[in-house]
């Protein structure tokens, strides 16, 4: 958790006088407590305010939206503070279960993240009408300016339009900034608020979701169509088949649908209402329906799959908190398993949610739950419109659909008869948060499944060591498909090693496509199959840098070297988006011979163009993905075999199912191995064998080429024979000798700030508090092992220089006593300094 100070902030406490009427609120606020006010009182007061309502608060000079909770829900300490007044209540009714409020509390509590930052993820983002503490005229400035008087002439030329500008309307520092396009317009604010011609006032405005809507068109009450096309618009042959067509669908038409079909809609449509054949009304706007993908129909399962759905299936039907992990090879079925699953969840009355690492996998999943189930399905991910996503997310409140399919954060959607959980590809590290509350879904989803009694699958084809282990020591049931669909051979694998084909190249060419991956493709061209690059970077290149005196060209504000982007032309920080022209002459020495030094998603595009013109190629990672549509675009282009290549980064990798795929080609395997993280070989591992698995998944068999400069590492090695085992043997014993997860708990603190030295000093301060902690041993004989502090692998970020500290052990009482200790040190640390505590980190940059 972060752990800003509040100093002689008096802040709303406990009071148990017998004539308040009082109710507990969790605030989003990084203070782990919970905040007692009193309902008002009198003939216009709010009845009682349920658990799980929202209200609006009074809390450090402003005004809250925060969830009533149960009073149980977290121990508080008496106050003999007044306890202030509820604002208003928004909810009559609850918005979120009690279940849901004690499942984030627990997990708040387990990692150390603030109670309110919890709860606070409850509800979907922009649901809660807004507080706005724009800048107005006071009085005596709107009389001012209304006369003219001689002290308006004496105003800067700043004052004056700051002043013009609040004459309009109120407006935010931001707001005013954008319009006036000065950055100091806040000093500004702060002289004419102090000579008392302008006021920051409190203003709530609504919600910024908006539940998006249809306008509806229905057949008038009792029309005979027949007979009305038959005379009334006997002469109207383009009002009578519209008519007949409105008909025809007894749910209505959305005019918008007929309007993009057809220009005259409208006009058609204004003159069926004027003769009073047709109604309009507005309903929810259905969310689109991806079509890139089949599915509808139920397959033949195979012995494995059915052998695999038993335990499943008597788990649903039992009701029990079973785990299970389906570690199928890629192309096993494991989805087919999933919709079965899901098709008993909901014959006995329950509901289902599935989770997906990657919003770009939702689109083939929600295609194929679709076809399966109907609109039964509900989509929640940060990829939708905030207005789309609340819909959503009250469909599944309402019971209007009995099926959730998502990202991370659909773990929070409002299913109150949960009967199953699927977490697709476990081994994702996008399951886990990395910023305020940091819950690893897997572990939220396991809380969920125990307090909904249902079983929880964690599919994968590389499941995470953590998993894999745990099924091993019997904690989880392990169910196998280590067969493909249909008997399908798993694709061949070729191990390219770039030092020799280096030696080869002519002197001074880079060496992007090998010999072996060019003719690779161009077989697949000649062929009619499709061919999937993978690169696990963004960008055009890696760095600018000079070979004269060495000089990278560098964020200011973060370690890293910008990427250059040739779609803009520009460098680009891909962690605070810092942007820079790109230079002429080295920064350093001025020599113009600045080189631009490795391979991005963007140069591969370049490089692929000029060696195959003819292929048709596209490109797909997030930089492009940020376009709305971009993706979908690309997989149907995929689905459809309308495009031969596509150049990507880890979102081609994981789960695509598209059977003119006959081609992968992984451009640089050796990224991301040397990372300073014990977690590397591992991720090396997974994420070739799910870029691998993209190929060969129909008749025509796959081939797989990976470019390394280490082809014998232990990671490597296993790839060419999917031997997930040998690699599991090597890494478990890795993990075992170093004393590192599973056989370890491990805790991660970083501890930041503007200037080095102050970090420095802050992290020493708090190696200190966990050193003192962890002295001695736990009474089973168990230690913790304190690292650190030393500079983090990124050791500065968005300006800030960063310290990290590692805490490692068996004990997890005594872990949690090294925990509380370094967060009760951080309360001392100066303002400027901030810490965030991970227990359970995945990312150890």
């Amino acid at each position: 958790m972060t752990a800003p100070l509040f100093d002689g902030l008096q802040l709303p406490g406990p009071d148990d006088a017998a004539n308040q009427r009082v109710v507990r609120v969790a605030l989003p606020v990084p203070i782990d407590q919970l905040f007692d006010y009193r309902l008002a009182s009198g003939p216009d007061a709010p009845k009682d305010v349920e658990s799980g309502s929202r209200v609006r608060v009074p809390f450090a000079g402003q005004l809250l939206i925060g969830l009533v909770v149960p009073k149980d829900l977290m121990d508080t300490e008496q106050s003999t503070t007044p306890l202030l007044e509820v604002e208003a209540v928004i909810d009559e009714e609850p918005v979120v279960h009690d279940s849901m409020l004690r499942i984030l509390a627990a997990a708040a509590k387990e990692i150390f993240a603030p109670i309110g930052l919890a709860v606070a993820h409850a509800l979907p983002p922009g649901s809660s009408p807004r507080m706005a503490r724009p800048y107005a005229l006071t009085p005596r400035a709107a009389r001012m300016l209304a006369h003219g008087s001689s002290a308006s002439a004496a105003l800067t030329t700043q004052a004056t339009e700051i002043l013009d500008r609040l004459r309009q309307k109120p407006m935010t520092l931001g707001a005013l900034e954008r319009a006036t396009g000065d950055p100091r317009v806040a000093r500004g604010l702060e002289h004419l608020v102090a000579d008392g011609l302008v006021e920051r006032r409190i203003e709530i405005r609504s919600a910024k979701a908006r539940i998006p809507t249809d306008r509806i068109v229905r057949l008038g009450p009792e029309i005979d169509v027949e007979g009305t096309v038959k005379t009334l618009l006997a002469r109207a042959t383009k009002q009578a088949a519209l008519l007949e067509k409105i008909a025809a669908a007894p749910d209505g038409l959305a005019t918008r649908s007929l309007s993009q079909a057809d220009a005259n809609a409208t006009a058609l449509l204004r003159a069926l209402a004027k003769r009073g054949l047709v109604v309009f009304t507005e309903r929810p706007r259905l969310f689109a329906t991806e079509t890139f993908l089949d599915g509808g129909t139920e397959v033949s399962l195979t012995e494995d799959q059915e052998e695999s759905l038993i335990p499943i299936r008597d788990a649903i039907k039992r009701q029990v908190a079973e785990r299970f992990l389906l570690h199928g090879v890629t192309g096993s079925g494991k989805t087919e398993v999933y919709l079965r699953a899901i098709a008993q969840t909901l014959e006995i009355g329950r509901q289902a949610l599935l989770l997906v690492p990657e919003i770009t996998l939702t689109h083939q999943i929600v295609a194929r739950v679709r076809a399966r189930f109907g609109d039964e399905v509900a989509v929640l991910h940060s990829g939708l419109r905030p207005g789309e996503r609340l819909a959503q997310w009250e469909r599944l409140r309402s019971g209007q659909t009995a099926i959730a399919v998502g990202a991370r954060s659909a773990l929070f959607a409002p299913l109150d008869a949960l009967g199953l959980i699927v977490i697709d590809e476990e081994h994702d590290g996008a399951y886990k948060n990395d910023e305020g509350f940091r819950y690893h879904a897997r572990e939220l989803a396991q809380r969920r499944a125990r307090e909904a009694g249902c079983p929880l699958i964690l599919g994968s084809a590389t499941p995470s060591l953590e998993t894999r282990y745990r099924a091993d020591q019997g904690e989880i049931r392990r169910l196998s498909l280590p067969r493909r669909v249909g008997g399908r051979p798993l694709p061949a694998v070729e191990i390219v090693d770039l030092a020799k084909e280096s030696a080869k190249n002519p002197r001074g060419r880079k060496l992007i496509l090998s010999k072996p991956l060019r003719t690779a493709i161009r077989q697949a061209l000649e062929q009619g199959g499709q061919t999937i690059l993978f690169l696990n970077r963004r960008g055009f290149s890696t760095r600018i840098y000079c070979f004269q005196c060495g000089h990278a060209e560098r964020c200011n504000d973060c370690d890293v070297a910008l990427v250059f982007h040739a779609s803009d032309f520009h460098l680009r920080c891909h962690y605070c988006d810092h942007v820079r022209a790109v230079p002429e002459v080295c920064n350093g020495c001025g020599d113009p011979e600045t080189a631009l030094l490795g391979v991005g998603t963007e140069r591969l595009e370049e490089e692929v163009r000029s060696a195959f013109p003819g292929a048709r190629t596209m490109r797909l990672d997030r930089d492009v993905a940020s376009k709305r549509g971009h993706t979908e675009s690309v997989l149907l282009a995929l689905k459809n075999e309308e495009v031969d290549i596509v150049i990507g980064t880890q979102m081609v990798a994981k789960g695509h199912d598209f059977p003119g795929v006959q081609l992968v080609g992984v451009v640089a395997a050796d990224i991301g191995l040397h990372l300073p993280d014990f977690r590397a070989a591992e991720r090396t591992f997974q994420l070739l064998t799910q870029v691998a698995g993209r190929a060969g998944r129909a008749d025509r068999p796959g081939r797989v080429v990976v470019q390394t400069y280490v082809p014998d590492h232990y990671a490597l090695a296993p790839v060419e024979s999917h031997d997930f085992e040998s690699f599991y043997a090597e890494e478990i014993g890795h993990r075992e000798a170093l004393g590192y997860p599973p056989f370890a708990s491990l805790m991660r603190t970083v501890i930041h700030a503007e200037d080095e030295q102050v970090a420095k000093a802050a992290a020493e301060t708090i190696a200190i508090a966990a050193r003192k902690a962890a002295g001695g041993e736990a009474p089973n004989g168990a230690m913790i092992e304190v690292l650190g502090p030393a500079p983090a692998p990124l050791a500065k970020l968005r300006g800030r220089f960063r310290f990290m500290l590692l805490a490692k052990g068996t004990d997890e009482a005594l872990l949690r006593r090294v925990a509380l200790a370094q967060l009760a040190a951080s309360r001392l640390l100066p303002r400027p300094v901030q810490m965030a505590l991970d227990a359970c980190p995945v990312n150890m940059l």
